[in-house]
């Protein structure tokens, strides 16, 4: 056996030994968390992750037989590199499927990856590179050369790594993990590097960087699966000493979008789900946000009946009622003096029309 084929035969056995370990572990914390019917711990999100890792697993599978192949001193190894391509184009559907499922979204992207067209998005992208791969090994598009194949992976893989540099940066940004945002940031700009070595010939070195930013990325997944478990666990531990609590969940059930909160104001809100509108939802939503982002401010204005084409955080005074009266469908028998009390318990009202969430910043999650 060669050099070259010995080289590969280790890095493609410890690739399915770090790689599988890897991803059961981050299954066995999915499974872990998601066992409590809490709604707020039902995420699939470290679950697609997860199969992500699981799919590197795969990969070393096919370096260990491109190595025997080596060995054997077969000369055609491009089907070889074309599953690798293929088994990476799945890594990125896996993780881009994750990303909706992420609690700290960047507002730059947050309206795409949380939309109904995203899963189309992700699903048209990868059944084109796939395709397009597929064209290549068998054939049918020439000239067939590994670097037009890796190219295919590289373009989805840097579409992948934007979406996700972002998120990673953000998620660990709002824990207050700054160092491992930056972190993050260096990982995410190896890993490209990474693929775009793939266009080399050098055998050693890709195996070398790709083994490192795999490495690199794997931990990252940790890091964020635990910093997630941290997350629940104090918000749990909030919810039951604070007196107030606000925490959104939007998620899709089946082709529906559900817009979930879970709201604990005693003595009548006790932590029960509320499903609200979308208008209400997003309306309370630009309320938790514009205090989180200005805690000792945080103030909406409501549009005046004679406006001057300014623009308003809030139209009209109705906005803020359907709010309310959204929310109090979850108190039985609501009258006009459970408004009063939510309408006082939920918001504070400053001069001038202002108005802002009266919970307080570590009060509010999501």
């Amino acid at each position: 056996m060669t050099q070259e084929a010995l080289l590969q035969l280790f890095y493609g056995y410890g690739q399915i030994g770090v790689c599988t370990f890897a991803g059961v572990a981050l299954l066995a914390i999915w499974h872990h968390v998601t066992r409590s019917s809490d709604l707020r711990q039902r995420d699939p999100g470290l679950l697609w992750l997860s199969i992500s890792v699981l799919v590197w697993g795969m990969s070393g599978w096919v370096e260990v037989a491109q190595a025997q192949t080596i060995a054997g001193s077969a000369a055609n190894h491009l089907r070889f590199e074309g599953w690798k391509s293929m088994l990476s184009i799945f890594n990125s559907a896996f993780i881009l499927l994750a990303l909706p499922r992420f609690r700290h979204l960047p507002r730059l992207i947050k309206p795409v990856v949380q939309s109904d067209s995203w899963r189309i998005l992700v699903g048209v992208s990868f059944t084109f590179a796939s395709i397009l791969t597929f064209l290549m090994l068998a054939g049918w598009i020439v000239p067939v050369k590994a670097e037009f194949i890796y190219t295919i992976d590289l373009a989805f893989a840097v579409f992948t790594l934007f979406f996700l540099g972002l998120t990673f940066w953000n998620s660990f940004e709002k824990r207050g993990l700054r160092l491992l945002a930056y972190l993050a940031v260096f990982s995410i700009a190896f890993t490209l590097l990474a693929q775009i070595f793939k266009l080399t010939d050098a055998p050693f070195y890709k195996m070398l960087l790709n083994g490192t930013f795999k490495s690199i990325l794997i931990t990252l997944f940790f890091a964020l699966a635990l910093s997630w478990v941290e997350e629940l666990a104090k918000t749990t531990a909030k919810e039951a000493h604070t007196t107030g609590f606000l925490l959104f969940n939007q998620r899709k059930e089946g082709s529906k979008w559900l817009y979930e909160v879970i709201l604990y104001l005693p003595p009548y809100l006790k932590g029960q789900r509320l499903l609200l509108t979308e208008k209400n939802y997003a309306l309370l939503q630009t309320f938790a946000e514009s205090r989180k982002e200005s805690p000792q401010e945080g103030w909406l204005e409501i549009q005046p009946k004679s406006s001057n084409g300014k623009h308003y955080d809030i139209k009209d005074y109705n906005e803020i009622n359907r709010l309310l009266g959204n929310i109090l469908q979850a108190i039985p028998d609501a009258n006009d003096e459970h408004k009063l009390w939510l309408k006082d318990r939920l918001f504070e009202y400053g001069k001038q029309r202002h108005i802002r969430l009266r919970l307080g910043v570590e009060e509010v999650v999501g």
